[in-house]
């Protein structure tokens, strides 16, 4: 069976990319803003992991910090949508393409969680799992959904293949 290619590797790339940074963006908005400090969480991890900041200020935004670190993190889910859409060209035709996506997945959602609270355990306790969980899920789900919708012959492959194949 050969998947039809309606964008091009990059095209694919960037879609994901965009919809998944923007999913983890927008839940860390609402999150934020429910707590009384919008735009807390790129300040604080634009001070961290780009400034260097073991100890960074929560009491008020660093915008410098956190457009920084909004520029980094699109950056990042475009390479993530980059690795993505590599591996989901092949999950028609190759059981281990689908196995692969699968654990992509899994890294993502529990990488971050591992390095803020491996840089700074004070940082950590701003993250409880919930809402980096939460935030990965989302974006997960939304770049998931996306492939799925540009793969519509890969919802046959997975219906066709006995359980366990």
């Amino acid at each position: 069976m050969i998947m039809m290619r309606k964008h091009s590797l990059l095209g694919e790339a960037t879609d994901a990319g965009f919809l998944g940074a923007s999913a983890v963006a927008l839940w860390f908005l609402v999150h934020d803003s429910l707590r009384g400090r919008p735009l807390l969480t790129p300040s604080v991890l634009g001070q961290l992991f780009l400034l260097g900041n073991p100890h960074p200020v929560t009491s008020s935004i660093d915008f410098g910090a956190m457009i920084m670190y909004t520029v980094v993190h699109f950056i990042a889910f475009l390479l993530f949508g980059l690795l993505l859409a590599s591996v989901f060209r092949h999950c028609v035709e190759q059981a281990v393409a689908r196995f692969a996506v699968l654990v992509l997945f899994a890294v993502f959602e529990f990488c971050f969680y591992v390095v803020i609270n491996v840089v700074s355990t004070e940082v950590g306790a701003l993250f409880p799992l919930w809402t980096v969980a939460g935030a990965n899920l989302l974006a997960a789900i939304v770049m998931g959904a996306y492939f799925w919708l540009r793969y519509p012959e890969l919802k046959q492959v997975l219906h066709d293949e006995p359980l366990g194949a």
